[in-house]
């Protein structure tokens, strides 16, 4: 017995020398732990800012040291973020860091987290005119809150929290946010990341003028990633993937329902070789409901294959360059506006492009579907590109050497057509089920008969299809083959003949 508690009482004195010693080494790098880890902030924050106009960057107010512990107060400012339809927001808010010294943090003994770490941060936004009605949105909690562990290794675990959030103004307008958990881990450098967050709910209503009120509301937000840095900068590759349990939007007069029972967003980057990167996007919508009506599911997937990296950095940065150029036409309502470049800037540009397109990428619709209670409607799209012998061709010399190849292929179902055909029905308030069966059957009919009519598509049993495929010079559109101008010359023909005029 004495020499059990003999050897726990070595073990308390050990690791009280080691807290004591490690607090120590913690509080002498701390500064410039800190000043790094501003430096890095700073530079992520400048590249993912860098399409709005505008910045953003954090700086360190002040630095008061103590032996086992530190209090760091820092200022978040933002000037002139362009969020989208001409709104620029800007702001300058403070925030607190209190920072336990490791190896062993108070805050990770009581939670048995007993790994020692070099430092445990606790930051939360400060109080001011700035965000006092946050703070009271929030019950008075701090909106925004994170603890983040630092490992000896280089490892960082931040836990990050959005309070819950309720507000009711007297316009009628009102929002009520559960609150987020989010928890990233990665490395000090940010060349690896792993993240992970939930909100259970969150409830907007919107009352404008003498209009009904909007509602919108999401439950079950699911947010995942897992992304690598790659040799190439601000190239990431990995996956981000967000999912919704439920969306339910309630408006117009009749306070009608909009309904989806599940909705996905998946992002997968990947490294085609050692300067090429490819990528895929996929959204999926579960079963969708309209005023207590069912409507069908949709799916599509979206993938780009081998693109040159240094080459899209170097365009990319271009179009940075010239982008208030871009968003001053936009805002006037005016088309893309011509860029003048000089010589130099021209050769450059053009040198980019020929690179990107020497990669020879291909750009693919793989799948756009939607599917109903009785058939399922479904296109795919793919184009191959190559670099031109020369920019300066004429227009149709250079589509034809730009474009490789392009494949395609329409699918419409008869009874996928019905089904929406009733539905519409049935919304316009229609009550007899033997017209409403009537006018179901013939939508799809019609459909079929005019493509058969106009030669823009075939039936192939319950389908509409229309095919097209193009390499080496020649199309072929539904198995008759022809040329390019062939191929214009008809679809001219068929536009102007389905035209009002025509």
């Amino acid at each position: 017995m004495k020499k059990s508690v003999g050897i726990l009482s070595g073990l308390a004195i050990a690791i009280a020398v080691a807290s004591t010693t490690g607090a120590w080494y913690t509080g002498k790098q701390l500064p410039a732990e800190l000043d790094n880890a501003l430096v890095r902030s700073n530079a992520e924050l400048k590249k993912a800012l860098v399409t709005t106009g505008g910045s953003m960057s954090i700086e360190r107010v002040s630095l008061e040291q103590h032996f086992f512990s530190s209090t760091a107060q820092y200022r978040l400012k933002a000037r002139d973020i362009n969020v989208g339809e001409g709104e620029v927001v800007s702001f300058d808010v403070g925030v607190t860091d209190q920072i336990e010294h490791g190896p062993f943090p108070w805050s990770r003994v009581k939670a048995l987290k007993l790994m020692p770490v070099m430092a445990v941060s606790n930051s939360t936004l400060q109080k001011d005119d700035a965000t006092a009605a946050w703070f009271a949105a929030a019950g008075e909690q701090a909106p925004v809150s994170a603890q983040t562990s630092l490992g000896y290794g280089g490892s960082v675990v931040s836990q990050v929290r959005l309070a819950p959030v309720k507000l009711d103004e007297a316009d009628g307008n009102s929002l009520d946010f559960s609150g987020m958990q989010l928890e990233v881990s990665g490395d000090k450098e940010g060349k690896a990341s792993k993240f992970h967050g939930q909100a259970d709910r969150f409830v907007m209503k919107l009352v404008r003028d003498d209009q009904p009120p909007a509602t919108f509301e999401l439950k079950g937000l699911k947010v995942d990633g897992n992304l690598q840095a790659t040799a190439h900068d601000a190239i990431y590759v990995g996956n981000v993937d967000l999912a919704l349990a439920e969306t339910k939007v309630t408006l117009g007069p009749k306070q009608q329902v909009l309904l989806i029972n599940g909705l996905e967003q998946n992002v997968l980057q990947t490294l085609d070789g050692p300067d090429a990167v490819g990528g895929r996007v996929e959204y999926k919508v579960g079963d969708i409901t309209w005023d207590g009506r069912a409507v069908g599911k949709a799916h599509m997937l979206v993938s780009v294959n081998s693109v040159n990296a240094p080459a899209l950095q170097a365009l990319s940065k271009w179009y940075q360059a010239h982008l208030p150029e871009f968003e001053a036409a936009a805002a006037a309502g005016q088309p893309v506006p011509q860029i003048q470049m000089d010589d130099a800037e021209k050769a450059r540009f053009q040198g980019d492009l020929r690179q990107l397109l020497a990669a020879k990428p291909k750009v693919a619709i793989e799948n756009l579907s939607f599917k109903t209670a009785n058939g399922e409607s479904r296109f795919n799209l793919s184009m191959n590109f190559a670099a031109p012998a020369s920019f300066d061709l004429p227009p149709d010399q250079l589509s034809k050497q730009l474009i490789t190849e392009v494949k395609s292929k329409l699918s419409l179902s008869k009874p996928m057509m019905g089904d929406l055909a009733t539905l519409q029905a049935l919304l316009d308030g229609q009550t007899d089920a033997q017209a409403i069966a009537m006018q179901s059957s013939q939508a799809g009919e019609m459909v079929g008969m005019m493509a058969l009519q106009s030669g823009l598509a075939t039936v192939e049993g319950n389908d509409v299809v229309s095919s097209l495929h193009y390499a080496d010079g020649m199309v072929d559109f539904n198995g008759k083959k022809m040329t390019v101008e062939e191929f214009a010359m008809l679809m001219a023909a068929h536009l102007a003949a389905l035209s009002p005029q025509g």
